[in-house]
């Protein structure tokens, strides 16, 4: 059925059906819907259009409607699309406007699909919550800051479109902002205000919302805005904060929680992009961890923030670094104590191997390591270098470029990982990161970075002289550093990627991370095979070599 105000337009020949959405539409939905093609509904001009279209293009269209029709679409676009009219006028503005050729279906359907993306979904969604309030009687021209916000998290999340599901959704969210009220209005205040000190790049969303979170929770309430810009609520900003940065970090590390019977933890995956230091069978959580896991490897590995941790506890054993009683002492000690505890070098290379097939890790009988993954990773990387010259050459300068082939790539990703990354390599991830963040954590304290940081103070002078002077390498930290960090973000996308949900900002963003990681990697010499051979990794294994052979427990 096919869901329209026009009837003449609603007798269009099957070529330009769309399959509307497998569910029993909500009455809020098939009214948006309706308000949607009135903004649209131009009967002669759309007919005319379709029997142009018809003449010229008959088979082309046929075979774009039959790529729809086979997409898994996001079910608001497929609603949306399964209007003639818009289906119509959307094709219109995609050839006359941006220069998409009927002829390039793929190129033809990325175009239509962004298209929908925008002012339709965005007035389906406006139309439905209006809709709703006004059958509430809720008048939202009170002042409050809370019905903007209410009107971007159902613009960036959607709302549901079976039968009675619409009012419920919007319910919720009403519930949410009544909760809320102005505390997301202050917080944001707060994120842009310059005499913080928090870096605009620690602010996430995430940490924004565990703020609002936090403040609900403790029942504050602005009543005197010019007090608050004077800083009178300062302090419950601040500890909203640090508790915000407590829940996107490995808060509990497995080694702690299994000395506590019953012990769990959590982690998100989200991993530190040093920006505080430095101003379908897809399982996502399975993807993200595998990037969580890549960026240890660089991190920990190729820039040996493991290898530096353990020379500067060597250092500080032997008397060489002189470091008094503190926080960083304790540091020291607890990274020294727990050693024997934590994944050996020999173990994560293990890891790396079985998920990543990076490294030259030995493996146990019955291991297979995923061979596939580089080569899904290399097609993606190269996918992304052809795209971005077809954009930026002068043939397609005025053209859509097909998306189809990056994200037949990302799929690939997807499934690999999403099958690969299993077992307890989970808790093995959570584990190696908080190991890392350990390390990092004596990197990052002030008695060392007053002694090894250089004039800048820098965590990345830390890591390059010690690895000089200790362990005889020199490592160039500013690509390791952009390929862990740029790298996570592209996992981070193709652990999100859904063909009918990309945004036009998240693909820029998935470029541009993907073209840094691509300059970082062209900039330095690829090592995969930074554990050794597997014969030095066995010697290593039985010899317990881990720097410490000396050390009188």
């Amino acid at each position: 059925m096919v869901f329209t105000t026009n009837s003449r337009v609603a007798s269009t020949e099957k070529v330009f059906q769309i399959t509307p959405p497998r569910i029993n539409l909500d009455p809020y939905a098939r009214r948006a819907l309706a308000d949607v093609e009135s903004s649209y509904d131009k009967p002669t001009e759309a007919e005319r259009a379709i029997t142009t279209l018809r003449q010229s293009s008959l088979s082309n269209i046929t075979k774009l409607t039959d790529r729809f029709n086979s997409s898994g679409l996001d079910d608001i676009y497929r609603l949306l699309l399964s209007s003639p009219i818009l289906y119509t006028e959307l094709i219109q503005i995609a050839t006359k406007t941006h220069g998409a050729k009927l002829s390039d279906i793929e190129s033809s359907y990325n175009a239509v699909l962004r298209l929908v993306a925008d002012k339709p979904r965005s007035l389906l969604l406006g139309r439905m919550l209006a809709h709703v309030l006004a059958d509430k009687s809720i008048a939202t021209n009170d002042g409050s800051t809370r019905w903007a916000r209410l009107s971007a998290n159902i613009l960036a999340n959607g709302l549901p479109l079976a039968n009675g599901q619409v009012q419920l959704a919007v319910n919720n969210l009403l519930a949410r902002a009544y909760n809320e009220g102005e505390i997301p209005h202050y917080v944001d205040a707060f994120a842009k205000r310059p005499d913080t000190g928090i870096s605009a790049f620690v602010m996430t969303p995430a940490v924004q919302q565990g703020m609002i979170d936090y403040l609900v929770k403790l029942g504050v309430q602005i009543k005197d805005p010019a007090a608050f810009k004077q800083g009178a609520y300062d302090e419950y900003f601040a500890l909203a904060y640090s508790e915000a940065l407590k829940t996107n970090s490995v808060t509990t590390d497995p080694i702690d929680a299994a000395r506590i019977k019953g012990g769990e933890t959590t982690w998100n995956f989200k991993v530190d992009n040093f920006e505080s230091t430095e101003s379908q069978g897809v399982i996502p959580g399975n993807i993200r961890a595998a990037g969580a896991l890549d960026y240890i490897y660089c991190i920990g590995e190729r820039m040996h923030v493991f290898d530096v941790a353990n020379a500067l506890v060597l250092r500080w054993a032997s008397g060489v670094l002189d470091v008094p009683a503190g926080p960083t002492a304790s540091k020291l000690y607890r990274y020294h104590k727990l050693r024997s505890e934590r994944s050996t070098p020999q173990e994560r290379a293990m890891l790396y191997r079985r998920i990543l097939s990076r490294g030259g890790g030995r493996m146990l009988s019955g291991m297979v390591p995923n061979e596939d993954f580089p080569r899904f990773w290399h097609q993606l990387m190269t996918e992304v270098a052809e795209y971005i010259r077809k954009s930026e050459g002068n043939r397609y300068k005025d053209s859509w470029v097909s998306r189809t082939p990056l994200y037949e790539a990302t799929k690939h990703l997807q499934y690999n990982l999403s099958e690969n990354m299993t077992g307890m390599s989970h808790l093995q991830v959570t584990e190696d990161y908080a190991h890392l963040q350990e390390a990092l954590d004596i990197l990052k304290s002030r008695d060392v970075l007053d002694t090894y940081g250089g004039r800048r103070k820098s965590i990345w002078t830390v890591i390059e002289q010690i690895a000089r002077e200790d362990l005889g390498l020199m490592v160039p930290t500013a690509p390791i550093r952009t390929s862990a960090v740029e790298g996570n973000k592209v996992f981070q996308w193709v652990a999100n990627f859904s063909e009918g949900m990309v945004k036009d900002a998240d693909f820029k963003a998935f470029l541009g991370a993907a073209e840094a990681w691509i300059i970082a990697q062209a900039s330095m010499e690829e090592d995969d095979d930074s554990f050794g051979s597997e014969e030095e990794e066995m010697d290593e294994m039985l010899e317990g070599d881990d720097g410490f052979d000396d050390w009188d427990d």
